[in-house]
């Protein structure tokens, strides 16, 4: 059959007008300007934390408000009541079931978790219960992935006959190199913490903490990230946007990107406050 396609933006906007009826679990973000730090939170237990149609349109919503917070570091991810996330929601899955249908729902979600991954803060997964299919996918648009000790994670969709579509496919492979992800993708094997952070595909696990008290976990998940998010927000944020540049484009494209992001912060207030510490040498 032949699928249609507009233009880029357009065409998302079309899509999130069918997909806000799909309704069913949200997306909960907390923001702390004094930290920098935000917490985003999947919402949607009875489902495993499975993304509904109208929760793939919040996440854009989501994304949307992360770009243009200017107090912002880092942002953490993590699923509601002891599990990440298990991909799309049966009953939206159910009612695109056509290849039209399939093809808006990979169309939204590579958008935004192009966008997620391109954001100027530095992004976490905090791996509990299950990351499976769609959830696995969202992992690696994260900066870093983070699990528990009984978490699991699996590209599962072989089992479903069908491929990743949200992206998650590409990025394992510049994660994990091509054999790598042949295994896990044509397998469809779950990993546990230990073998997931053997092979590269996590940073790390958190340890040392009561599984069942997600305040307990998210405790130990930014004292993870502390040593990373030191700097002031727009250090950080330049830096992201120094990687995200050597991440999309040319070589050359990238090279002209950071000679001008670092003339912005060339200079500034909190540069010339740490030269005056002399700060580097601490």
């Amino acid at each position: 059959m032949e699928i249609e396609c507009n233009s880029p933006e357009s065409h998302v906007d079309d899509i999130c007008e069918k997909f806000r009826s799909k309704e069913g679990g949200c997306f909960k973000l907390c923001k702390d300007d004094d930290s920098g730090v935000a917490l985003l939170s999947i919402c949607h237990p009875e489902r495993k934390n499975a993304l509904s149609g109208s929760m793939m349109v919040q996440l854009r919503d989501v994304i949307i408000q992360l770009e243009r917070w200017k107090q912002g570091k880092a942002v953490i991810i993590y699923g509601s009541e002891g599990s990440f996330c298990s991909g799309g929601d049966l009953n939206t899955v159910r009612q695109i079931a056509d290849q039209q249908g399939g093809h808006d729902m990979a169309t939204l979600m590579q958008h935004n978790l192009k966008r997620f991954q391109n954001l100027h803060l530095l992004t976490v997964a905090l791996i509990q219960g299950k990351a499976i299919g769609g959830g696995a996918e969202l992992t690696t648009a994260c900066d870093f992935r983070l699990m528990t000790k009984s978490a699991q994670i699996g590209f599962v969709h072989v089992k479903l006959n069908i491929t990743p579509g949200w992206g998650g496919g590409a990025r394992l492979v510049k994660l994990l190199g091509p054999s790598r992800a042949l295994d896990l993708l044509t397998s469809g094997r779950q990993l546990n913490a230990d073998e997931a952070k053997r092979i590269g595909l996590i940073n790390d696990t958190i340890e040392n903490c009561d599984e069942k008290n997600i305040d307990d976990v998210l405790s130990k998940a930014k004292l993870w990230i502390e040593p990373y998010i030191k700097g002031t927000p727009k250090t950080i944020n330049a830096i992201k946007d120094i990687v995200n540049a050597a991440m999309n484009l040319s070589l050359e494209e990238a090279l002209k990107k950071e000679l001008d992001i670092f003339t912005s912060v060339w200079g500034g207030p909190s540069h010339r406050n740490a030269l005056s510490m002399n700060l580097k040498h601490r």
